[in-house]
């Protein structure tokens, strides 16, 4: 094989590398969207129920819910406005400064979450046709891509 050619099966394996993880996460997103819809909650709006129930009843404001989601893109202020609607979180002013708004998670939120989590294993059915072996083969490979 001459050196063009082995650089071009080479850039193709790198092009279905990029495709293929691309359409792998649109799967995936669509599989958690579907599994979610049941519980009329978003992935954003989850990522935040978890990001307000780690910290265990301790206020946080939009910019620290921001800092801690994956989706930096994320428009914080109108998902939390949303879980307000739901009633699953509440928001009042920082008594210590009146410019802050502190987002605490309701009983609702929590009660929510417990459901979700209770069933989020069946996402997990979306991978059976990987052994475990392969499962974690392909999360060293992803984490190496990744670092």
């Amino acid at each position: 094989m001459s050196t063009n050619a082995t650089a071009t099966a080479q850039k193709n394996v790198w092009q279905e590398l990029r495709n293929n993880i691309c359409e792998t996460e649109v799967w995936l997103r669509t599989a958690i969207k579907d599994f979610l819809e049941e519980f009329e909650v978003t992935q954003q709006q989850l990522s935040i129920l978890r990001i307000l129930k780690a910290a265990n009843n301790e206020p946080m404001s939009t910019k620290q819910i921001q800092a801690e989601m994956m989706d930096k893109s994320s428009d914080t202020s109108r998902l939390v406005d949303r879980l307000i609607k739901k009633g699953l979180v509440r928001k009042r002013k920082d008594p210590k400064d009146g410019r802050l708004i502190q987002v605490f998670i309701k009983y609702e939120g929590l009660r929510l979450l417990a459901q979700i989590e209770d069933r989020i294993h069946e996402l997990d059915d979306e991978f059976t046709l990987l052994s475990e072996e392969e499962a974690e083969q392909l999360n060293l490979l992803l984490e190496k891509a990744r670092s």
